[in-house]
């Protein structure tokens, strides 16, 4: 059950997650693609036994309630462009009238593998599952497991990179969300120094609810900074606009990489 900010009774509908923080718990079950902040991913790999520690953070607002997700992302170099990654969620919500629901989001199992790379290009895919890990509805059915899968393509251009994603994935029946969803994402990377860069990105999804034929657009303005080889702080403002809920939501990430 829900857990609220205080013990006082509540009607009993009130200890269910209001619908549109299901809702955006759901749109949070996929991975957030790319570098942090950005959701668009790009072709680069750790590299044979070298680990990335993404911490990304999020607190989205919507009509008068919000969401907090943190989804750490584990990345590991099987070999030198062939990463395995494991990307768990944790999420807590309060709807508009103060009520409060709190639990574990879903996990994203992944490969990620860049098949071509000769500069300036690079290709990949991203493939993997969500498993039903959630509390309180905050994600699939438990016994229900979902799938997806990205195509990468990366254009470096220094100072300037670009990367552009074309994914699907695909929803089991009763997730409450349509059966196939579709999604194009490009971002632009500008590196202003050894330490500075700057970031922006545009990314369409179909809507979730299937008897709609939009595709919100998200987009997205970050900056990343290296503290030094290996520690990377970022933050990003994004904001979702032609969809049914607009929103508006910062970003928080601390990036480490290393090898054990």
């Amino acid at each position: 059950m829900p857990q609220r900010a205080d013990d006082s009774p509540r009607p009993t509908q009130r200890r269910q997650p209001a619908a549109w923080i299901a809702a955006a718990a759901l749109a949070a079950a996929p991975p957030a693609f790319g570098a942090h902040p950005l959701e668009a991913e790009d072709t680069s790999t750790q590299g044979k036994g070298n680990i990335e520690l993404e911490n990304g953070m999020s607190w989205l607002r919507a009509e008068g309630a919000t969401v907090f997700t943190y989804q750490p992302q584990i990345s590991y170099g099987l070999t030198p462009t062939l990463d395995l990654i494991v990307q768990p969620s944790w999420i807590r919500g309060f709807d508009p009238d103060g009520a409060r629901t709190r639990g574990l989001g879903d996990t994203n199992i992944d490969a990620k593998w860049r098949f071509h790379g000769s500069a300036p290009w690079a290709f990949g895919t991203r493939l993997g599952v969500t498993a039903p890990t959630s509390q309180h509805g905050l994600g699939l059915p438990h016994d229900k497991v979902s799938a997806h899968a990205l195509m990468l393509a990366t254009y470096d251009a220094a100072p300037f990179t670009f990367h552009g994603n074309v994914g699907l994935a695909r929803n089991p029946e009763g997730s409450g969300a349509r059966t196939w969803e579709k999604r194009v994402a490009a971002a632009v990377m500008w590196a202003a120094n050894e330490h500075l860069i700057l970031t922006a990105e545009a990314v369409a999804v179909t809507d979730p609810n299937p008897a709609s034929g939009a595709w919100p657009v998200t987009l997205l303005a970050g900056v990343i900074y290296t503290v030094f080889p290996g520690l990377d702080l970022d933050i990003g403002y994004q904001a979702t606009v032609r969809a049914k809920v607009p929103s508006r939501e910062w970003l928080l990430g601390i990036t480490y990489r290393f090898a054990p």
